[in-house]
């Protein structure tokens, strides 16, 4: 077998509304709207799905208060 990489967690924008209990357009509106969304690290499924570090996206929820349901 190959070399392993150890990837950090990923979230997509419907792991996020589905952790935060919104819809994903509501998510898409904050990306929008906030300068200080978290960034996309990676682009899959032909640059059509972003993923986001999971450290970021909990940092971003502590920042604005978000529910967490997790």
């Amino acid at each position: 077998m190959g070399h392993k990489v150890k990837i950090p967690p990923l979230m997509s924008k419907a792991d996020m509304a589905k952790r935060w209990g919104v819809s994903r357009q509501v998510v898409n509106n904050w990306e929008a709207r906030h300068k200080d969304f978290p960034a996309p690290v990676i682009w899959v499924h032909d640059n059509g799905l972003p993923l986001y570090l999971e450290e970021d996206v909990i940092q971003c929820e502590k920042d604005k208060n978000l529910n967490n349901s997790q």
